[in-house]
């Protein structure tokens, strides 16, 4: 396969070239990129079966030399027959954590996005057999950059992080927040009293959620798995089974379907496919404590989602640097997209 763009990863301006799942092209997209004396590509074997040819790649004088060791010393230790899903059993070893649905591991395509983090001292893993590569660490603001920002001006660029940023929030957020508002109207102001089901469905509200949810994913699942030549056949299904038939016949309202879109767009506008996934689990778990305990589920939830990211760690750094531990510089270059 050539180095085509990749298909998470588009821009409308810039390289279209992508990995591929030979590791020798993959080395030589980065050095072309990279032509730095102390560029280091570092090859070991994993797997005692398989013999997997795996890279670390990193900028000798920029990465953190600890962060280096650290890794290598993971890597060493990791003690299995073989790597059959490449990357993901690899991040399996690395990450640990397996309740946890957020990633610390985040996957680039692109040779420009690989260069760039190259240069920002981070330690690259390159496995033969995989596209992706895995950037390390990965903090939770990194897992929602894309390469379209840097692609515009820097006013642009700065106002669709903003949109990326309200859109990812949204996601997670808007759906309890409206089942919170249709279940207590009392907590609206009067201006606002618009919002709530006009009249009831012929189910309870929070399980028209939960069986839109649960039928979006089936929908992903089954465009995985439809040929192209029958895609547009299942998106006329999709729209006909969650738009006017389902309204309709009462299994839905108009503003579920209305805010069920919402949180979709912002699923999918949400760069890291691992992290869009992660936000999607949270958004359930709020939505099924606010159905239990009201407002103070609502509150608390989100207050054990906050913890759980501020505990975490990625290679020793913290998952919210720079918001927490606070950094005023970083943290501006987060939220804009700088000169």
């Amino acid at each position: 396969r050539g180095p085509e763009e990749p298909d998470l990863e588009r821009v409308t301006r810039g390289s279209r070239d992508g990995f591929v799942e030979t590791i020798v092209f993959n080395t030589a997209l980065t050095r072309r990129r990279v032509r730095d004396r102390s560029l280091r590509m570092e090859y070991m074997q994993i797997g005692r079966r398989s013999q997997t040819d795996i890279c670390l790649c990193y900028i000798e004088d920029i990465a953190d030399d600890s962060r280096v060791e650290h890794l290598k010393s993971i890597l060493d230790k990791i003690d299995t027959d073989a790597l059959p899903m490449a990357e993901k059993t690899v991040e399996e070893f690395l990450s640990g954590e397996h309740w946890n649905p957020y990633p610390k591991i985040r996957y680039t395509e692109r040779p420009d996005t690989a260069a760039a983090h190259l240069y920002e001292g981070h330690v690259l893993i390159m496995i033969d057999g995989s596209p992706s590569v895995m950037i390390t660490p990965a903090t939770y603001w990194h897992h929602l950059q894309h390469a379209e920002e840097y692609r515009q001006k820097p006013v642009v660029g700065a106002y669709l992080r903003f949109v990326r940023f309200f859109a990812v929030l949204a996601s997670i957020f808007i759906l309890p927040l409206y089942y919170l508002f249709s279940i207590s109207p009392d907590m609206l102001p009067e201006a606002w009293s618009f919002i709530g089901p006009a009249e009831a469905a012929a189910i309870p509200l929070i399980a028209q959620f939960l069986v839109a949810e649960f039928g979006i994913d089936m929908l992903k699942m089954a465009a995985i798995h439809t040929p192209s030549s029958l895609a547009t056949a299942l998106g006329l299904v999709a729209a006909i089974l969650i738009g006017q038939v389902a309204v309709e016949v009462g299994l839905f309202s108009n503003e579920v379907v209305l805010y069920l879109a919402i949180a979709a767009i912002g699923t999918f506008t949400t760069p890291s496919y691992e992290l869009s996934l992660a936000n999607r689990m949270v958004r359930i778990a709020l939505l099924i404590v606010t159905a239990l305990f009201g407002l103070a589920g609502y509150v608390i939830g989100i207050t054990v989602w906050l913890l759980n990211l501020v505990r975490m760690k990625t290679f020793k750094t913290p998952y919210f640097w720079p918001f927490l531990p606070f950094n005023a510089r970083a943290m501006r270059d987060v939220l804009i997209r700088s000169p």
